[in-house]
């Protein structure tokens, strides 16, 4: 990361607001390296909601090729895979140039659509690409999923959740600085609008107490400046994940990263994210 970038990321602080995340973009897009071009086919239906749309990044010559599901942030009430040229196109683009095939799932926002709604579209993105993987020239049993924020809460959802069962249906799961525990002290308007505000409802509705019994492997992450709502719940996590497996999951913190500057450096000579995610990526089912 250059001496200029690091040193602002660090005077914005701690943070997930709209501003700090325009002004984290403007930051990596001069980063973003050219490479060889990609195949991507667009705007991909996999339900009959608008919000129901997915995006491919197509490696050349797939055989057999291991497939990311990815689905963005945005606060539970917005958010996209293609926000503009750049973002998030460099995680497609930087899978697909590394021989993975890469689907970038939108789901149904709140508060118009509310838990589980953005979970089941997931599930549905999954049955999509598992369906078409020998076409694309993937392998339908080596999907992982991958979600950052909201993404990551929902991702975890479907993971977890004993009606969505996610973790039977993937290889594995990558889940990046996200929501896995409800709080009332921690609840706020947006989260609400998703997950509601009855406290009697928010154990069932925190994926960390779904873990026990799951077997999937999960890769967590987090940046040195999420803020503390949104960095306590990893930890949690991964409190659970040990007690279940008996040894500490991989968790990856990315010293001199904000919230959104760890999902913008993917594709940039940044790799301190971008390496560990696709050595990950490729082990999965193996």
């Amino acid at each position: 990361m250059p001496t200029h970038v690091r040193e602002a990321i660090q005077s914005m602080g701690a943070g997930a607001q709209p501003e700090l995340n325009k002004a984290t973009k403007a930051l990596f897009v001069p980063l973003i390296e050219n490479g060889a071009p990609v195949k991507e086919t667009r705007d991909i239906p996999y339900g009959d909601h608008p919000r129901q749309r997915l995006d491919v990044y197509h490696p050349d010559d797939a055989k057999c090729a291991a497939i990311v599901v990815y689905v963005p942030g945005g606060g539970f009430t917005g958010g996209d895979k293609r926000q503009d040229e750049n973002f998030f196109g460099n995680i497609g683009r930087f899978f697909a140039r590394n021989g993975v095939i890469a689907v970038l799932a939108n789901y149904r926002l709140a508060p118009e659509f509310a838990w589980p709604c953005a979970a089941q579209d997931i599930k549905r993105a999954v049955a999509w690409a598992k369906e078409n993987a020998t076409r694309l020239g993937g392998d339908p049993s080596r999907v992982i999923v991958f979600g950052h924020s909201a993404g990551a809460a929902h991702m975890a959802s479907y993971v977890f959740d004993p009606d969505l069962r996610g973790h039977e249906e993937v290889a594995a799961a990558v889940l990046s600085s996200g929501l896995y525990v409800l709080r009332a002290s921690e609840m706020r308007p947006n989260v609400a609008q998703y997950f509601g505000d009855d406290e009697t409802t928010f154990d069932r509705r925190s994926a960390v107490s779904h873990v026990a019994g799951t077997k999937i492997p999960v890769l967590l992450t987090l940046a040195e400046l999420d803020p503390v709502a949104l960095a306590t719940p990893t930890y949690e996590l991964a409190i659970a994940l040990t007690r279940r497996d008996g040894h500490s999951p991989p968790l990856l913190r990315l010293d001199d990263h904000n919230h959104f500057s760890c999902i913008c450096s993917i594709g940039t000579s940044d790799e301190r994210f971008s390496a560990p995610l696709l050595d990950f990526v490729l082990r999965a089912g193996r």
